[in-house]
């Protein structure tokens, strides 16, 4: 299991869900596979500007936005 899954194998810590995206953030490079991720819900996408409030995971259902950027 890798460690995302472990850390977080209890779900969203709002609503429990085990749907939960990684936010990336940055450029974009707009490649057929990131989009397609994006448009899929695999991953979200958080700007360019990181901070130590960054959020580093969504959750898919209830939205929320938790974690701490590295």
């Amino acid at each position: 299991m890798n460690n995302f899954l472990e850390k977080f194998k209890k779900g969203c810590p709002k609503c429990g869900s085990g749907k939960i995206i990684p936010i990336v953030y940055g450029d974009i490079d707009g490649s057929p596979e990131v989009m397609k991720q994006i448009e899929d819900g695999e991953i979200e996408t958080g700007g360019c500007c990181v901070d130590e409030n960054s959020p580093k995971w969504k959750c898919s259902e209830c939205e929320e936005r938790f974690g701490k950027v590295d």
